[in-house]
């Protein structure tokens, strides 16, 4: 249940009691008072003088006069009461749920690069505090998992390295005496597996925080025209065609290698799963400057490893003055890095 709708209903629950027993103590008061006027105050004797006997002077109409008046007054109060008893256990609710936001927003904060934080609650109740304790617990076994699994793969990275290097020699030396095609598709393959290691040991670095970030001052023009003048080949080579626009040229401090490997992932992205043009710009948004990579869908096509869009996510954590974000639907796709200003 969403935490707006628990406080809505805290607060109704809250209301709805304190209107109830409202009810009830003007119900008595009603009852209670008829019966005095009506039968308790009709010939009581004096408690001091035992010889004068109180006779009762409220007539039946006198009566229902004077307990209809207690109930217009019980009536127009209760809706005043109802208000602030609303808002009263609005504000209780909020208070009482505040606790609970402030964990989900800590929750939100956790990452692949502080999995070492926990989450913590001032003021915490006990049972909040069991719920912390155990949110804590939890986490610290998915960091550990997480830890080996990264530790693993970047092990199995690195152990591959060598033997695919080894390889790929051992194949060079011996192309002279190997068809001419063969020699190439198994270069191929062995340059494709190369980048798939390169790229998880990247993924993994990235995700420890482990990268260097020296920010300079890069010219988004420049370094947009030389990432994408080899893909303009390469997209030359398959019958299409990339452009670059820019409306304005900026000047920002960032990490010039890790944008031109952001860009270099999202153009291969786009050269494999995209079809017709491809169209970069460069524009200007209220958050910052923007990089756009646009281009058309292929009608039909082929799973990949999601390794490339992995690693730009994990770089632009990386980066810290960076947001990914995109837009797609059944024809195109638009990748979009915006430059957050400081």
């Amino acid at each position: 249940m969403k935490r707006g709708n628990l406080q809505v209903r805290m607060a109704l629950w809250f209301a709805t009691s304190l209107v109830l027993v409202s009810f009830l103590f003007s119900a008595t008061a009603y009852f209670f008072l008829r019966h005095e006027l009506q039968y308790e105050q009709w010939e009581r004797a004096h408690p001091e003088n035992p010889d004068f006997v109180l006779h009762g002077s409220y007539s039946k109409e006198e009566i229902d006069d004077i307990t209809a008046y207690v109930l217009k007054i019980a009536a127009f109060m209760a809706l005043p009461v109802a208000g602030i008893a609303l808002l009263l256990g609005r504000s209780l609710a909020r208070k009482s749920l505040r606790p609970v936001s402030e964990i989900n927003a800590q929750l939100h904060a956790i990452g692949t690069v502080n999995l070492n934080a926990r989450v913590q609650a001032k003021e915490a109740d006990t049972e909040l505090a069991d719920l912390t304790q155990g949110i804590n617990a939890l986490l610290q076994r998915v960091e550990r998992g997480y830890r080996e699994v990264a530790d693993f793969s970047a092990q199995v990275a690195h152990e591959l390295r060598t033997p695919l290097t080894l390889m790929r020699l051992q194949l060079e030396e011996a192309s002279a005496s190997i068809e001419p095609e063969l020699a190439e598709s198994l270069q191929d393959e062995l340059q494709r597996l190369e980048s798939y290691v390169d790229q998880c040991l990247l993924i993994t670095r990235a995700e420890r925080g482990q990268l260097p970030t020296e920010f300079e001052p890069v010219s988004l023009a420049t370094l947009v025209a030389d990432v994408a003048e080899p893909f303009s080949l390469l997209a030359r080579e398959s019958q299409r065609d990339l452009t670059v626009h820019c409306a304005e040229d900026h000047l920002v401090d960032s990490v010039p290698w890790i944008v031109r490997q952001i860009l270099h992932n999202l153009l291969s992205n786009a050269l494999k799963h995209g079809s017709g043009m491809i169209t970069v710009e460069i524009d200007t948004t209220s958050d910052g400057p923007v990089i756009r990579v646009h281009n058309a869908t292929q009608a039909k096509t082929t799973s990949g490893t999601g390794l490339g869009l992995r690693i730009v996510d994990a770089l632009v954590r990386s980066h810290g003055q960076l947001r990914y974000t995109f837009r797609t639907d059944a024809r195109h796709y638009t990748a979009i890095l915006t430059f957050l200003k400081k």
